[in-house]
């Protein structure tokens, strides 16, 4: 009898210890939704170097066709924190989603491209008026496609836009379904890769200057504020990583076949990767926001421009990384 119940206490204590390590599992695990681009690869870095384990953080990694989906995705809970560009960010504001920007992690002036049929250039002259262009709306690749357009003095209102996914884009050019596209890399060297002779790329003086920003949802920073600095202390580490060894970093995005080798020794250098907090965020947003509603992407009742202070947590960064936050943020 008494080794029965030796049994029964023996079996009661090692389940109460499995259940409870499966609940610390489950505390520990972040959601984190990443779009596949040169520009995540902070994120990609720290999983393969364990840099989130490191930080008692257990990460998920959501992936999403662009920085707009993985946006999307945060702000209606089924991922906790997400990189994308700033754009996303900005719409997300101007519908009073409840999420943070916790820090920039990459810049690059040079990451969209404007990919035209060939047969749109005559005698070297660039015909855009009535042509058919792909974008993803809502996305960095929508606010390049107009800020091109005009920089060629082209009225946006004067050109077929063509809303589809970042994914259907290289193949839409090259099958003939649209005339030019506004894409970012990689999809722009797919695209290029694809089309071959018949695809060109028209050059452009560098236009914006993009940002690619780590954002958390406001409910799971405030409820899971330890997860929330392991992450960014794990992100801290890949982008130093990325820097000190940058060919490791290379040889990661040849393993996942996101880029080329000719891609990387091309464009290597555009890609800026540091964390930190810049003022000029906040212009970008503001820019952008002046846009949406000039353009017509956002309703007219809503308000004119949102305060972008309320969408950025620089507490978070502060705490390690002071010095990188260049000037007041909540």
């Amino acid at each position: 009898m008494k080794q029965f119940q030796l049994s029964t206490w023996i079996y009661s204590l090692l389940l109460a210890l499995l259940l409870a390590a499966q609940s610390a599992d489950a505390a520990d695990v972040v959601r984190i939704a990443v779009p596949p681009t040169v520009m995540s690869l902070p994120v990609y870095v720290a999983t393969e170097r364990k840099f989130f384990e490191k930080h008692q953080v257990n990460p998920v990694l959501i992936e999403c066709s662009s920085g707009q989906d993985c946006i999307k995705a945060l702000g209606q809970g089924k991922a906790d924190l997400a990189s994308s560009s700033e754009l996303p960010v900005m719409f997300a504001a101007y519908y009073n989603n409840p999420v943070s920007v916790l820090a920039t992690l990459v810049t690059n002036k040079d990451d969209l491209k404007f990919l035209v049929s060939r047969n749109l250039l005559q005698n070297g002259r660039l015909s855009l008026a009535g042509k058919r262009i792909g974008y993803v709306p809502k996305s960095s690749s929508h606010y390049y496609m107009d800020t091109f357009l005009l920089f060629k003095g082209v009225d946006p209102q004067q050109v077929i836009k063509v809303p589809m996914a970042a994914s259907e884009l290289p193949q839409a050019l090259q099958q003939g379904r649209v005339d030019a596209i506004s894409i970012w890399e990689p999809m722009a060297e797919q695209a290029l890769q694809l089309g071959g002779r018949d695809i060109v790329q028209v050059d452009a003086p560098r236009l914006y200057t993009q940002t690619f920003n780590v954002s958390v949802r406001n409910q799971f920073k405030n409820k899971h504020a330890a997860q929330v600095r392991g992450v960014m202390k794990a992100l801290s580490e890949a982008v130093d990583y990325i820097r000190d060894y940058p060919s490791r970093a290379q040889a990661l995005l040849l393993r996942k076949k996101m880029v080329s080798q000719e891609h990387i020794e091309k464009n290597w250098n555009d890609y800026t990767f540091r964390m930190t907090l810049q003022q000029s965020l906040v212009s970008t947003l503001q820019g952008q926001a002046r846009w949406a509603m000039r353009e017509g992407h956002v309703q007219n009742n809503l308000p004119k421009e949102p305060e972008y202070l309320n969408y950025i947590d620089a507490s978070f960064l502060r705490e390690h990384k002071s010095d990188q936050v260049d000037f007041v943020y909540r």
